[in-house]
């Protein structure tokens, strides 16, 4: 099993998963039960909960959807947009930060290779985040099969995040953007 990461401070990062060819049907997938994780695991921190966002949930499904259709991993939109310009799109920001992931079958899967990456776990713990967002494309005829993406954020305005902690802070108005592929 590979694990493939990058780190970018409102770039893209990533790797590909093939992209190039024919577009794969592609599924939304039920994500209810990844809030309970991303809260217990917030929870035994000391963090506070985070509250899921239509509007982040709109930015993180499209991207998925993407990603699925391209068969890729990263964090660049196919059309050139960041984690930051989607979620503007969706109004919200402009305080955000991504994980995207592919190849895990399950939301706890995903969450578990999130956490054993020292920048995905820092995306889940951010403290000043307040709302997340959540997705997963299904594509069966892709070589990964699972895509993800998790958005965190606080909106613009939000006083109760005015100072971050456990070393995360808000950089150039953007959260870094990060990635997890597992190879099979």
């Amino acid at each position: 099993m590979v694990l493939l990461l990058g780190l970018g401070l409102g770039a893209c990062v990533g790797g590909g998963g093939g992209g190039g060819g024919p577009a794969s049907p592609v599924t939304m997938s039920p994500t209810a039960s990844f809030g309970s994780l991303l809260n217990a695991h917030r929870a035994a921190r000391g963090l506070s909960r985070l509250t899921r966002d239509s509007r982040l949930n709109q930015a993180a499904s499209a991207h998925a959807r993407d990603l699925a259709k391209a068969n890729r991993l990263g964090h660049r939109g196919s059309d050139g947009s960041t984690h930051v310009v989607r979620a503007k799109r969706t109004g919200y920001g402009p305080f955000v930060a991504e994980n995207v992931g592919a190849g895990q079958k399950t939301p706890a899967a995903v969450m578990q290779a999130w956490l054993g990456s020292r920048g995905h776990r820092k995306n889940i713990e951010l403290n000043p985040a307040t709302h997340y967002g959540f997705a997963h494309a299904v594509a069966p005829q892709t070589k990964y099969k699972h895509f993800w993406v998790l958005v965190v954020g606080r909106p613009q305005g939000d006083a109760t995040a005015k100072v971050a902690s456990s070393g995360a802070d808000w950089v150039d108005a953007q959260l870094g953007s990060l990635g997890v592929l597992l190879d099979f």
